[in-house]
């Protein structure tokens, strides 16, 4: 084959060496990052081949808000269960914690099944530990509480109607679910590295809005003494102001969350926070579930890891969370799916029946067919599938 020579790999290899690339300085900025090292020496993370130093001027040698001297006296979120309080906190601080989320029955269950959960993974070899402590991912099928956390269930999240209801005024209604999964802070274990959730985008931001929310579920007391999460209030506000690409300034210093069990925690994806230091001789729980628009790649991959007899049972809901209902630009399937709305419940989106098809071993998909002539109309996945919905175009 005669290939212009523009297009042979050495030519354009070359031609890549002159001139400057696009964007190069922006995309290269590192940014935020390499201004907040520099200006804020205190906020890097300690080098987890080494022991965690202590007594110096570190990010996670803090306090809770009533004992630290930058933020005492300061009117920072408390728990509530008033909405214009919780809107005014989110948006003024980054967070805001509503109050008794989890009812103490709900509470119980929620940790009982999730400590069981723990340790059933370690005995099994299978414990996903972190520098800071043991995780427990894709929550969805290690227990019912769960997949009730991610519908906003009332009957194993007493608050859901409440939390729907601050997510779609935050990233708008349609948000599917990024991951839930359980963050332990072992004794002796390292702090995370302060950072901001949403971080994949940068270094674009978002400056009106987040694209990206998280629900924390406090299913036991969480203070300074066990590792409670370090935040900085209002931090997104300093990520606002730098826009993309841009330096920090102002950085306060941060502060460990305090907050009885039961508590349910709201926050902007950007908002810089990271695990605390356990102090105590018991590992300390919290289990955080982000949401995002329904265009972003989802942390868990859902379709993949959802048990099948979560999948044949979900409700509309639970499908649209996990990123199952297709629309125009994600989650389609052979096509399935261009034009749908993403709207819960839109069966010329909902790519439930390719997963069960796989599941089941008979999914058929459409590769190079032969002469139209030899071609049998039977037996296509996609086809199946398109004929028991609605086209709405």
């Amino acid at each position: 084959m005669d290939i212009p020579k523009a297009f042979l790999e050495t030519e354009v290899d070359a031609a890549k060496a002159q001139g400057a690339p696009l964007f190069a300085d922006f995309m290269a900025s590192k940014e935020p990052y390499g201004s907040l090292f520099r200006d804020y020496p205190w906020l890097r993370p300690p080098k987890l081949n080494e022991p965690l130093p202590s007594g110096g001027d570190h990010y996670w040698e803090t306090a809770a808000a009533v004992d630290h001297p930058d933020w005492q006296g300061v009117d920072l979120p408390q728990p509530t269960k008033e909405f214009q309080q919780l809107r005014h906190d989110f948006g003024r601080w980054g967070y805001a914690l509503i109050e008794d989320g989890l009812s103490k029955a709900q509470c119980d269950a929620f940790l009982n099944r999730l400590i069981a959960q723990a340790n059933a993974e370690a005995a099994a070899g299978i414990a996903h530990q972190t520098p800071s402590g043991q995780y427990v991912p894709c929550l969805i099928n290690k227990g019912d509480c769960f997949r009730g956390c991610i519908e906003q269930d009332p009957e194993h999240v007493q608050a859901g109607p409440l939390i729907e209801a601050m997510l779609n005024e935050t990233l708008g209604e349609g948000w599917i679910c990024h991951s839930f999964l359980a963050n332990g802070a072992d004794p002796g274990g390292y702090p995370q590295g302060l950072h901001i959730d949403q971080a994949p985008l940068l270094p674009w931001v978002t400056e009106a809005a987040p694209a990206l929310v998280n629900t924390m579920f406090i299913p036991q007391d969480v203070d300074a003494d066990n590792g409670g999460t370090l935040v900085i209030p209002g931090s997104h506000q300093n990520l606002i102001r730098a826009g993309s690409g841009g330096a920090l300034t102002d950085m306060p210093r941060p502060i460990n969350l305090k907050a009885p069990a039961g508590t349910i925690m709201l926050f902007d994806g950007r908002l810089w926070h990271g695990t605390g230091i356990n102090r105590t001789d018991q590992r300390r729980f919290v289990a955080t579930m982000s949401n995002v628009k329904p265009w972003m790649r989802q942390q868990e991959n859902w379709v993949v890891s959802t048990l099948p007899e979560i999948i044949d049972a979900a409700s509309p809901k639970l499908l649209h969370r996990l990123g199952m209902q297709a629309l125009t630009y994600g989650a389609t399937v052979e096509g399935f799916g261009l034009g749908a709305s993403g709207r819960q419940g839109d069966q010329w989106g909902n790519i439930q029946a390719f997963r069960q098809a796989m599941d089941r071993g008979d999914y058929r998909r459409v590769g190079q067919l032969p002469d139209p002539r030899r071609v049998s109309q039977e037996g296509f996945t996609v086809r199946d599938v398109r004929s028991s919905a609605k086209n709405p175009l």
